[in-house]
């Protein structure tokens, strides 16, 4: 009985260990929970998995450590932190992001993850196993990305509930990391934000655009932004982050630049808020 037992036993572990060799794995920076909120769900208490790397170089990054993953990623469960071996399985991930919600605030009505970065959707077929995974445990899952990879965005939006989306202004950029994705004199990544809003709004999720000014910004620059946003402007919240001064930027945006901005959105007939950062004025994490 005891041998037989022993087999069963090893199968089952045989079986364990060859779902996890397939299951889809990404590098991590870390996971906490907050009440920094993004966007619309600003205050609203939320679990986050940071991944690592990003394509992109945005002159007002305040998140530098994500361009590349460390041997292992902090997971902070409030009383403890862990340190997480990278990179990490889709469902481990989505079992830690179930432990640090319930280690941070039990008993949360409607428990909130976001997915963000680096950039996320580097990694697709993570986002869609993590996805699964934990809206089946009764979490909402929330995507923030650059939304500059329709097809990627297109392979995961099955299991996204939100979608946080950036719409990149050309004065905001420094030099990419990848020479395909440098922009010509002139042009954005317009076209790509507008198709992963599309995407999203017809798998049914509710979708915010971010638009960081920093005070390089210039009129024509959001002019256009807002006019390709147009097909899309009645289905979204759009969202205008003045920015906080950090790394290059060094200065906040103007009183009279932020007013003039909001002005020209809601001369477009935008539902616009502005939402500054608020995690460093709390002292969030």
């Amino acid at each position: 009985m005891d041998l037989r037992r022993a087999l069963t036993d090893l199968k089952s572990k045989q079986v364990q260990d060859q779902r996890e060799a397939k299951e889809a794995r990404a590098p991590l920076i870390e996971i906490f929970h907050s009440i920094q909120g993004e966007g619309r769900f600003v205050g609203a208490p939320m679990t986050f998995l940071r991944t690592a790397t990003c394509p992109l170089r945005c002159s007002y990054c305040d998140t530098p450590n994500s361009y590349e993953a460390a041997a292992s990623a902090p997971v902070n469960f409030g009383v403890r932190t862990q340190q997480e071996p990278n990179p990490v399985r889709a469902s481990r991930a989505a079992e830690l992001c179930r432990q640090v919600s319930q280690a941070a605030m039990p008993g949360l009505k409607q428990p909130r993850v976001s997915v963000t970065g680096g950039e996320p959707l580097v990694f697709p077929e993570f986002v869609q196993q993590f996805g699964r995974v934990v809206r089946d445990q009764g979490m909402r899952m929330h995507l923030e990305t650059a939304a500059i990879d329709p097809d990627a965005l297109a392979s995961c939006i099955s299991q996204i509930d939100h979608l946080s989306a950036d719409y990149k202004l050309p004065e905001t950029l420094d030099k990419p990391q990848h020479k395909k994705l440098l922009l010509m004199p002139g042009t954005d990544y317009g076209t790509l934000h507008v198709k992963c809003c599309e995407i999203a709004l017809r798998r049914g999720a509710s979708v915010d655009v971010k638009i960081v000014l920093t005070d390089r910004v210039q009129d024509p620059a959001l002019e256009q932004a807002l006019e390709n946003l147009l097909p899309v402007r009645d289905k979204i919240l759009l969202v205008l982050q003045p920015v906080t001064p950090f790394g290059a930027v060094k200065r906040p945006l103007p009183a009279r630049d932020l007013e003039r901005f909001v002005a020209m959105a809601v001369r477009h007939k935008f539902d616009v808020r502005v939402v500054p950062q608020i995690h460093k004025t709390m002292n969030l994490p």
